[in-house]
């Protein structure tokens, strides 16, 4: 029989009683329900399918456009954190870090369009990640993967936004509920144990989860849980840290300049290389290859509290903590072509191969600097969440929600240190085009400029250090020259640390009131102020006269290249890297033809680096004061909204309309910089003389005003056929950092005479506004089965930076603490940059969905069944060249076009499998146009696919084992840089990922 009546009352039911929890056995979730009338059947639900079905039953009842995981999802797929947990969703896709899930995008928009919330609660959650992976987070894009998947029993993602809803999300609200002790009956306790071993690592690391519950008789109940995992995951591949023009011709106010400031990065003409014939060549800045080994610890823990004084008042506490503890070793051997204008390094064309697009994909060069690089990235972030709710029920037709809360969300980086061993004037070859040799190349005089191809993959190298050119090498003579220490000193000493912290509290109260059995009105009020402080510190400073204001010579971090060869010499400090305790080639496949490979790979001894400079004075990372600021944001919001069910021609409607509105108010603090030396490091600076601290704040208010309205219908055509329609106002705020009023400058020099100003936006920026329409067609074409399609349209207005050139007086260069010195302010004509708000821009998007188990099949293909999707969208933006100022059509940031996840599962008895693929089409990650000097626009990703594979098999009603298999297929992560040719980034791979793990419950 199929149940089509009261089908609302049949999917609560059945979510109550299925219990979920990520450590319950799937056949431990038996839901059964029966109403008083007896019109509704008794559901028998269990294992993956089960929660299938269920979360389906949800999709449908619910008006507007929703999805819902739960803890059968949760628990029993190879997900390291929630993240991975999200990336089977539909329109869902996820931004990796080190093997793992980090942010999400929905429906093909980026993850700062995502409002994430935790039982109710707005969350922030910020970590670290590489540089090239965007560092630390500065956005309101929340890190999913500080916290364990483990930790949450259900996940609802609202694609479509009404006025009960808080405000944030233009693509979507995430609600993340972790598990209450009412959901089980008397006493459970469950565990969860896995060895996990990673391919590339070679080692195996433990993952375990556990939860202990009391329940006496639905009155009282208390719910501890926890979840620990290590993971170490090691990324090796090449990487260039972007491309560079070559632009001999580039001359101040030329028109014909194809950079928008002085170039730095410059071959040195050579024989038949000339300026003329070498204008217009790209050049890897920092060709490369790249070692990350990433140790993470993952800890998070829950207690909820649940107390029913009486039958229509229930209490809730829930109290969520989170910590994800990092340490990174990272390992670099380069050539350093970057800068080589301002440090004075000729670089020398030798041999130069270049493709249709003017990229030099391969290359023989002297006079090149070398580097070898250990560096050690060590962060905590660190998640705590309390919150007290109640629900109310004073009379039938009333009912009170109540949600008090506070959080806190800590980036600590107590330390990201950079050691380097450095041989100068040395011959280097590289080779981006697999068909050329970079060892026959390297000894080899061009006789013009040769024609090559372009690949995207790991190139190969060649490195002769402290070698002129003009000799022949084998490949075993230069990995000889590579090994030798004596051809090295030390060249970098650098110290870098940063503290985000952020803490933010809410205050909620909800009404709904049964006028009939038609209409539910429902209104409430909810405040929320959140704040974030961030504090950068690094060794990028210069020798400052106090008395002057004036800087001198390199960056302290530079500083040791001036010390005695004595405490210098790479001899003092350099190992193999199999002597540091390295690898590399165990996921990245190295080409036979490159000459740099794990056996002739030289490292610093970071150790012994350490030891000896730990207390040099130009070691002391000292405070950028243009970075700090401190962020205050105030939001309280009422809503009004109207729920209705109804029938029209004999069909259910049903929906909701309302409006939220909106007081938000900013604050933006940032040092004075007027109290502040021009090396940027040094306080107490005229008035700031006055101050403990050596300075005082600037701060920056704004105020602003928004209506939400909403309108959601879902109308049954048929039996087995919902149709969705949904419209409304949207807004997304901007990224924290960006409402900050900081300050970046460069100041123009004898040796840099470029003048450039970054200005913050401040907390006058606009949020981020969409009017969106949503339609929805979705058929259940047969029991646990749907087939659906949705269309949704956004009207976006976006945030684009915009430029000017000015000449600013002296005062006005005072007021932003700038001091030129001797250069008279009337001859500077600075180029300066601010982030605005932008006219609205269309997005198009459609989604499928297709869910059906095989039920028609025989034996033994009727235990298979599928859960497919597929996203597109066309979010394209105006983005204006940052050198011709011409505007063309590009899709906006972190939009992949089109993503899919696919799932077979396999159930039956004591057996059950899945397999998993995700694929997510490359994207634009951000529009850059601060490296005008260098001339490369935007950076992206390359599409990604991924594998993955979960398996189990029940021993007996209480213990289970499992296998789970992540990245099966090794996919790489591929970056580029420049979004009309794109050339190599990074490519990474991080190898595959396997799981043996036991689960119990008593």
């Amino acid at each position: 029989m199929k149940t089509i009546v009261n089908y609302h009352k049949l999917a609560t039911a059945v979510m109550l009683a299925l219990a979920p929890t990520s450590w319950v056995m799937a056949q431990d979730q038996v839901a059964e329900s029966k109403n008083a009338q007896d019109d509704i059947e008794v559901i028998q639900v269990s294992g993956f399918r089960g929660s299938l079905n269920v979360a389906l039953m949800s999709k449908r009842e619910a008006v507007g456009s929703k999805e819902t995981i739960l803890a059968e999802d949760l628990g029993k797929f190879p997900d390291l954190n929630v993240a991975d947990s999200l990336a089977r969703v539909p329109g869902i896709a996820i931004e990796q870090d080190a093997g793992e899930g980090r942010q999400i995008s929905l429906r093909g928009l980026g993850s700062t369009f995502v409002k994430t919330t935790i039982n109710g609660m707005e969350s922030a959650s910020a970590g670290a990640a590489t540089d090239a992976a965007g560092g630390s987070n500065k956005s309101r894009a929340f890190d999913f993967n500080v916290f364990a998947s483990e930790l949450f029993t259900q996940i609802d993602i609202n694609k479509t936004v009404s006025a009960e809803l808080e405000d944030g999300g233009i693509s979507g609200n995430v609600n993340l509920q972790t598990a209450r002790p009412f959901q089980y009956q008397d006493t459970k306790f469950a565990y969860n144990l896995n060895g996990r071993y990673n391919d590339v690592a070679d080692e195996v690391t433990p993952r375990a989860s556990l939860m202990f519950s009391k329940n006496w008789d639905n009155r009282f109940g208390v719910l501890l849980s926890a979840a620990y995992s290590e993971g170490l995951v090691q990324s090796e591949g090449g990487t260039t840290g972007r491309w560079s023009l070559n632009h001999p011709a580039w001359a101040k106010d030329d028109p014909n300049n194809k950079l928008t400031a002085k170039p730095v990065t410059q071959l040195s003409p050579n024989g038949v290389y000339t300026n003329e014939n070498m204008e217009g060549i790209w050049i890897p800045r920092i060709p490369r290859y790249s070692i990350f080994n990433k140790q993470q610890d993952r800890l998070g823990v829950t207690a909820a509290f649940q107390f029913r004084p009486v039958d229509d008042l229930l209490l809730n506490v829930d109290i969520l903590h989170a910590k994800l503890d990092s340490t990174m070793d990272e390992f670099q051997y380069s050539a350093l072509l970057r800068n080589n204008v301002s440090s004075k390094t000729n670089v020398y064309a030798q041999n130069l191969v270049v493709d249709s697009n003017n990229t030099l994909v391969a290359a023989t060069l002297s006079g090149v600097p070398l580097r070898s690089e250990a560096r050690q990235d060590v962060s905590s972030s660190d998640f705590t969440q309390l919150t007290f709710s109640a629900d109310w029920q004073p009379s039938d037709a009333l009912n009170i929600s109540f949600l008090a809360g506070v959080g806190k969300s800590d980036l600590d980086i107590p330390y990201q240190r950079t050691f380097a061993l450095d041989s100068f004037d040395s011959t280097f070859a590289y080779s981006f085009d697999s068909s050329i040799d970079p060892v026959a190349l390297i000894s080899q005089q061009g006789s013009d400029l040769s024609a090559g191809r372009l690949n995207l993959d790991i190139p190969s190298f060649a490195f002769a250090p402290g070698q002129a050119f003009g000799a022949d090498y084998s490949k075993a003579e230069l990995q000889q020259l590579m090994l030798n220490p004596d051809l090295y000193s030390l060249g970098l000493v650098r110290n870098r640390n940063q503290q985000i912290n952020s803490k933010n509290t809410n205050l909620t109260l909800d009404f709904a009131y049964d006028i009939n059995d038609s209409l539910v009105l429902k209104w409430g009020l909810n405040h929320r102020v959140f704040s974030t402080a961030n504090v950068q510190r690094d060794t990028s400073w210069k020798a400052l006269n106090m008395d002057t204001n004036k800087t001198s010579g390199p960056a302290s971090e530079e500083w040791v290249q001036a010390l005695d060869e004595s405490r210098t010499a790479g001899a003092l400090y350099a190992l193999t890297l199999a002597q540091a305790g390295q690898y590399f080639g165990n996921a990245a496949n190295v080409p036979g033809s490159s000459a740099l490979s794990s056996a002739s790979w030289l490292t610093p001894d970071y150790q012994k680096v350490l030891a000896a400079f730990s207390d040099e004075t130009f070691f002391t990372a000292k405070e950028r004061f243009n970075s700090t600021y401190d962020i205050e944001e105030k939001v309280t919001g009422v809503y009004l909204q109207l729920d209705f069910r109804t029938e029209l021609f004999d069909r259910e409607l049903r929906g909701n309309i309302g409006g939220r509105y909106l007081d938000n108010s900013n604050t933006s603090g940032i040092i004075n910089l007027d109290h502040v030396y021009a090396d940027g490091y040094t306080a107490g600076r005229g008035e700031g003389a006055n101050f403990a601290s050596g300075y005082g704040w600037r701060y920056t208010n704004s105020s602003g005003k928004d209506f939400l309205p909403s309108l959601n219908l879902a109308y049954d055509l048929t039996d087995d056929i919902v149709g969705r329609f949904s419209m409304a106002k949207a807004i997304t705020r901007p990224a924290l950092s960006d409402l900050a009023s900081a300050i970046k400058v460069n100041q123009p020099d004898s040796n840099d005479p470029t003048a450039t100003m970054q200005l913050g936006a401040g907390p006058t920026l606009r949020p981020y506004e969409s009017d969106q329409v949503d339609v929805a067609l979705e058929w259940y074409f047969d029991e646990e089965s749907l087939l659906a399609i949705s269309v949704f349209y956004k009207d976006i207005t976006g945030l684009s930076k915009g430029s000017s050139q000015e000449v600013l007086s002296a005062a006005q260069l005072a007021q932003l603490g700038i001091d030129l010195g001797d250069i008279d302010p009337a001859t500077v004509t600075w180029d300066v940059t601010q982030l605005l708000n932008t006219p609205a821009e269309s997005v198009l998007g459609i989604e499928f969905i297709y869910q059906q188990p095989f039920n028609f099949l025989p034996e033994p293909f009727n235990r298979f069944g599928v859960q497919t999707n597929y996203t597109w969208i066309d979010y394209e933006r105006d983005i204006e060249d940052p050198l011709t100022g011409q505007v063309s059509s590009l899709l906006a940031e972190e939009t992949s076009q089109t993503s899919y996840n696919a799932t077979l599962y396999f159930e039956h008895d004591n057996f059950s499998a899945r397999f998993s693929y995700n694929f997510r089409e490359g994207y634009i990650k951000e529009y850059l146009n601060k490296y005008k000097d260098e001339g490369a626009f935007g950076r992206g990703y390359d599409d990604k696919a991924q594998l993955n594979f979960s398996s189990r098999y029940k021993i007996s009603d209480t213990l289970s084992v499992s296998f789970e298999a992540i990245n099966l297929t090794n996919a790489a992560s591929t970056q580029w840089s420049d979004v009309y040719s794109p050339r190599p980034y990074e490519y990474l791979l991080t190898g595959r990922q396997f799981l043996l793990g036991v689960r119990g419950t008593f």
